[in-house]
């Protein structure tokens, strides 16, 4: 959906633009009211208070905000990227306190976990633990009550190119 305005699409690509915006009404109405806020401030605020500035933005005659794509965009990937890994990465951490494996790397949205051979079923059960305490976790942080489930997957391999699907 990055982007996507139904305007310049093809037929099926706006059918389904409108027929998302339908069935999510709320998105819909927050992207305008992120918009509206654009326009009135010049800048738009995460969950988190993060901010970003849009110092140029614009109305047009036909109703149309600049930078439109960037103002719906920015919040989703920056609460998601920059917020909900880093908790996630820190609550992982904490759990895994005490044994060998431990956090080595994040990349974007991954955490990445050098796993000892002993505690492969435990490391995969801290993640499953970490995946059922998240919403709650966020919603302890920031007050941000998720109605969709974020979920966190597993993999494990000896390099990133044979890694298998394990939660």
């Amino acid at each position: 959906m990055y982007g996507a305005t139904g305007f310049g699409r093809t037929k099926a690509e706006a059918a389904y633009y409108e027929h998302f915006n339908d069935k999510y009404q709320g998105v819909a109405d927050w992207h305008t009211r992120l918009a509206k806020e654009a326009i009135n401030t010049r800048k738009i605020r995460t969950p988190s208070g993060r901010e970003f500035s849009f110092p140029d933005v614009t109305r047009n005659a036909r109703g149309r905000v600049s930078h439109f794509t960037q103002i719906k965009n920015y919040p989703v990937q920056s609460f998601a990227t920059a917020d909900i890994v880093p908790v996630a990465l820190l609550h992982i951490d904490k759990l895994l306190d005490g044994m060998q494996s431990c956090v080595v790397n994040s990349v974007h949205d991954s955490i990445v976990i050098d796993v000892h051979p002993d505690e492969e079923r435990s490391v995969i059960n801290i993640i499953k633990q970490t995946n059922d305490d998240l919403p709650n976790l966020i919603l302890m942080r920031w007050g941000v009550q998720f109605n969709v489930p974020l979920l966190l997957e597993a993999k494990i391999g000896y390099n990133w190119l044979d890694t298998k699907d394990v939660a």
